[in-house]
């Protein structure tokens, strides 16, 4: 379980007063900013530990919600997603280098075409044209190779998106955000 604390360091003529660990029972997620996640298994152990704190720091106990709200620029919270947003690029950089830039900015008319080429639809059809001449194949084949091209780069991509949230969520399921 986890319980959250907003406090206020204080320095004193010798030291600087933060939240403290009492002991391994409660274990202190610290964040650059002045709020705390504690995990905890039993009340009394967390209890314990506010009563250890130096009343000068002025220690209360907040809701996740406050919490979320406080660490959510925090050094940390802004490392997790870029770490998961790293791995995110990485992973995609290999579906990525199969189909330029380019070529994906052009999908959603490609596909258009394809769509109404399969369908049997007159329409103006300048990429599926041009790729069918410099392929040497049908307006068909050109059709069917844009949709299968598109449809191989969403599901990779969609499975790449789908890890980087489940990473996410374990990563903010350790500090309990």
């Amino acid at each position: 379980m986890f319980k959250y604390v907003s406090y206020t360091p204080m320095t004193d003529d010798y030291t600087t007063h933060v939240f403290n660990e009492l002991n391994d029972k409660c274990k202190v997620n610290r964040f650059d900013v002045p709020y705390v996640s504690v995990e905890y298994t039993d009340d009394k152990d967390f209890s314990d530990l506010m009563l250890h704190q130096n009343t000068a720091i002025g220690a209360v106990e907040i809701t996740k919600e406050e919490f979320e709200d406080l660490v959510k620029h925090s050094d940390q919270v802004t490392r997790m997603y870029a770490v998961v947003n790293e791995q995110y690029i990485s992973d995609l950089s290999a579906i990525s280098a199969k189909y330029s830039q380019e070529e994906r900015d052009t999908w959603p008319a490609q596909t258009v075409e394809a769509n109404a080429v399969k369908e049997g639809t007159e329409v103006e059809t300048p990429y599926l044209t041009a790729l069918s001449e410099d392929e040497n194949i049908t307006l068909e084949q050109a059709a069917d190779s844009v949709l299968s091209n598109k449809a191989e780069y969403d599901q990779y991509s969609s499975e790449s998106l789908t890890r980087k949230r489940e990473q996410l969520a374990v990563l903010k399921s350790e500090v309990g955000l």
